[in-house]
């Protein structure tokens, strides 16, 4: 029985910051967790589809940069993930006509203010995660990801699939509309020492 594994980069990063530790999330010794913790090896049961979704301003060029490379290195070495990234988009701030319609600016150094946007993740996720389910029909989901905008999928597999459901995330971030249909949840501030790893020193 194979299992799947999908990440929400935005989103674990942003749970792993708020704990504010001075090491940092290792997705390799999460995944030897995760196949630790809830597969069983004598069943042949072990994550066979792992995607990684971010966004980035420039996508092919951040595809190639040293921490993209490194999540896409098979296993044991690696956590053996598809990086799939999306554009990151900037809009700039105006005021409203009605309060003279100027770009909105920093009031003491006049930084114009800009909206950045993750793009197309949701999307992206949502479709992926569908079409690896129909293809590879697996029967057990890691799934890392907070936003309740996964709620409909979600449901689908684990109500009409009978697909066993572990959230992973911090405990006050997972969604509220997702942890119903989980079977465990993982939460990262209670396993951090055992998926981190210190921070690489800088030269000095």
């Amino acid at each position: 029985m194979s299992a799947a594994w999908f990440v929400d980069g935005s989103y674990l990063f942003k749970a792993w910051g708020n704990l504010q530790r001075q090491d940092q999330l290792d997705f390799s010794r999460l995944r030897q967790f995760l196949e630790r913790e809830f597969c069983d090896p004598r069943a042949g049961e072990r994550i066979e589809e792992a995607y990684y979704f971010g966004a980035d301003p420039e996508p092919p060029t951040a595809r190639q940069n040293a921490f993209h490379m490194a999540l896409q290195y098979p296993p044991p070495g690696g956590p053996g993930l598809r990086v799939k990234l999306y554009w990151l988009q900037r809009k700039q701030l105006w005021w409203p006509s009605s309060l003279g319609g100027q770009q909105v600016t920093h009031p003491e150094t006049g930084q114009p203010y800009e909206l950045v946007q993750q793009k197309a993740v949701d999307v992206g996720l949502a479709t992926h995660l569908m079409r690896s389910y129909a293809k590879r029909g697996w029967q057990k989901l890691f799934f890392a990801a907070g936003d309740s905008d996964f709620h409909e999928p979600i449901q689908h597999l684990v109500e009409n699939e009978n697909v066993t459901l572990i959230l992973i995330g911090s405990s006050r971030s997972i969604s509220t509309e997702l942890q119903p249909y989980a079977q465990a949840i993982v939460a990262i501030d209670e396993i951090a020492d055992q998926i981190s790893r210190a921070r690489p020193q800088r030269a000095q």
